[in-house]
This record gives structure tokens, C-alpha cells and sequence, in this order.
């Protein structure tokens, strides 16, 4: 309550203090108008005083200077701006995680490094869009999701990534992050991270204190199956080893998994229909290979109709399978995963099926 009297104080702050906030119609953060007492500006306020531990008086100065950085760099208006080359086709933004929270997905293994980043402000801005992307996601209604979960994906990166120069534009980031996005990290997973960078986490973490450290999870290659304790396979993007294809492909439901254990099939009921009707469906492993049949129980049959059988072993590069089939009734399509080619190592699937509008 203390906090909020103040706001129209604090914004004048802001205003004097700033020629472009002074200018702007509205001063708001992520599209929310403190002034006006709703669950969303409650919400935001408190992120802040969180963020100071309590004190009032910090988290006043913080929103003043969080106003003037907006107005400042315009921040409002990075979601219509077009960014350079060397920044795009890297991220993705894609549905929520287990829990509810948004997502958004970096891969760092095919940027240009020195391009992206060797531009400390362009960086920042990069960055920024993102996060403004992200957070339009959150609904600011109370008893719903307050932060993000993000994703980086370190395949392809190189040992010598942290240069000089990377250093600089992280620190700058992680810099104007703290102070202007307080309370949005949810969860921080780095996936298909080297070993070398595994190891000195590991060292450094003793000296993280546990709350902050439960933020990270470190995930090691083609660690499909505890990445998808927190997100649902159909966000993670093909590249990935899950079922979001770009551009968009027919289907977007839900996926079923499946752990295939060495020298042995599972099977993985797909869909079961109530008439005739045309059957899409998509399969595929995350990791190495598989063979699989696909097969349609029709209701009273005594034998199953073979739809399809991979004619070698599909591999987790071919990303994913599809296909239709026309059920001429009732009855149930399923997948029989077959892991023949591994001695020692499980296999982890994914497949999904629906009727075709």
C-alpha cells in the first residue's frame, strides 16, 4: 500500500529526470499501467519490492529507474523492430512449460559469435526484445505464473565460446536484466552442455545459494527425457529432438513418450476413433535410431492391418515422421518401437495421431 501512494511521485520522478519519458503518453511496464490499481499492476509492484528484500524505499528508486530505461531506449516499441541478420533464426518462443510458465528457447550453435556478439548494445537490445516477447506471454492474474522458463541449447558451440568479448555482452545483459526485470527467471535449463562447462558449474555451485540454484538445470546431450519433465514435447522445436516443426506442420496436440529399452519393442497407443474417418500421425526417436510398424486394430478383426514399417532404421536426424491412413471404421492405431540395433542403451520416443479435420 505504501508503495502504490507513491507512484504518481514516482513517475513525475521519472518524467523530470528523463526528456523521452517527459514526452511519452503513458509510462507503463510490460504493457501495465502502475497507476491503475488492477491484480497486474499488484503483481508488478510486488516483483520489485521482492527484489529489494522488502525495502520499500529501494523498490521505489528501482521502478523510477526502470521507467527511464524504458522510455530511454524505447523499449515499448522493440516488439515491431526488425532485428539484424545475425540475430535471427536462433530463438523461439513456444507455448508454456509443465507448470505454466512461457517459454523461450535460445540455441547458440550456429550464431555467428563475433557478430552477435560484438555489438554490446545491439546485443542488449536483442536480448531485450525477447524477454518484452516472452513476458506478453504471462497473464498478471494472480495464482498464475509470474516468470519464464528458458532454454539455451549448447550443441555445436565451441570450447573457447567464453571470449572476451562474449563475457562483455552477457555481463551487460545480465546487468540490465537484474535491474529492469526483476522476478521473471522461473527456470534456467541449459541443454547439450559440454562437459568441460558441466564440470565447472559444478565447482562453482557450492558458492550459489540453494534457492538460486534450483533455478538451473544443466542437462547433458541428448538428455530428451528430463527435458521433457519440464517441457511438454510438442514446444521443443524438431532441432531439439521435439515435435514443434518450422514452419508450423499439420498437428500441434499433445505427444505421448516412450522409453524403448535395449534389444526389446514397446508399443504406444496412438488414437482410438469411433468411425471411419483419416488418421494424421507423427512419430519419432530423440536421439540415435529406432525401427518402428504402425499398426490399426479395427473393433472386431482378428488381425491387425500393418499401416506402415520403417524400411530402415530412422534416425533421430530425420527429426520427424508422418503420415495419413484412412480407417475404414471404429478401432485403435498404435506404434510398436523396436530397438534392435542397441546392446546396452534405451531408446526415448515420441508419437501422436488425430483425426484430420
Amino acid at each position: 500500500a505504501d508503495l502504490r501512494s507513491r507512484l504518481p511521485k514516482l513517475v513525475a520522478q521519472a518524467r523530470e529526470a528523463s526528456e523521452d519519458a517527459k514526452a511519452a503518453e503513458k509510462l507503463t511496464i510490460w504493457g501495465v499501467d502502475l497507476e491503475k490499481e488492477n491484480e497486474a499492476s499488484d503483481i508488478i509492484l510486488l516483483k520489485f519490492i521482492r527484489a529489494e528484500e522488502l525495502d520499500v524505499d529501494k523498490a521505489a528508486d528501482r521502478i523510477v529507474q526502470t521507467l527511464i530505461f524504458r522510455a530511454d531506449c524505447q523499449i515499448d516499441g522493440l516488439k515491431d523492430a526488425e532485428l539484424p541478420k545475425c540475430y535471427q533464426g536462433h530463438d523461439v518462443i513456444s507455448g508454456y512449460d509443465v507448470d505454466g510458465r512461457p517459454v523461450m528457447i535460445s540455441r547458440f550453435g550456429k550464431m555467428d559469435l563475433e557478430a552477435v556478439f560484438g555489438d554490446v548494445e545491439a546485443f542488449v537490445r536483442y536480448r531485450a526484445k525477447l524477454m518484452e516477447e516472452a513476458i506478453a506471454k504471462l497473464s498478471f492474474k494472480k495464482g498464475e505464473p509470474e516468470e519464464l522458463t528458458q532454454v539455451h541449447d549448447y550443441s555445436g558451440v565451441p570450447l573457447i565460446f567464453q571470449t572476451s568479448q562474449v563475457k562483455g555482452a552477457v555481463s551487460a545483459v545480465t546487468k540490465v536484466f537484474g535491474e529492469h526485470y526483476p522476478e521473471t527467471k522461473g527456470v534456467t535449463i541449459f541443454v547439450n552442455f559440454p562437459t568441460a562447462f558441466a564440470k565447472l558449474f559444478k565447482a562453482f555451485s557450492v558458492f550459489i545459494p540453494e534457492r538460486t540454484l534450483k533455478k538451473f538445470q544443466i542437462l547433458g546431450e541428448n538428455d530428451q527425457e528430463t527435458l521433457f519433465k519440464f517441457l511438454p514435447p510438442e514446444t521443443v522445436p524438431e532441432a531439439l529432438g521435439g515435435m514443434l516443426r518450422t514452419p508450423a506442420g499439420p498437428m500441434s496436440g499433445p505427444c505421448k513418450t516412450l522409453s524403448v529399452r535395449a534389444r526389446g519393442n514397446e508399443e504406444m497407443p496412438l488414437i482410438k476413433v469411433a468411425a471411419a474417418c483419416t488418421i494424421q500421425w507423427e512419430l519419432r526417436v530423440c536421439y540415435w535410431e529406432i525401427s518402428y510398424e504402425l499398426y490399426f486394430y479395427a473393433d472386431g478383426a482378428s488381425e491387425a492391418e500393418l499401416v506402415k514399417k520403417s524400411d530402415a532404421m530412422v534416425q533421430a536426424t530425420d527429426g520427424i515422421v508422418s503420415g495419413e491412413y484412412v480407417a475404414k471404421g471404429p478401432g485403435e492405431l498404435k506404434c510398436n518401437f523396436i530397438n534392435n540395433g542397441a546392446w546396452f542403451k534405451s531408446r526415448f520416443c515420441l508419437g501422436r495421431a488425430e483425426q484430420k479435420p
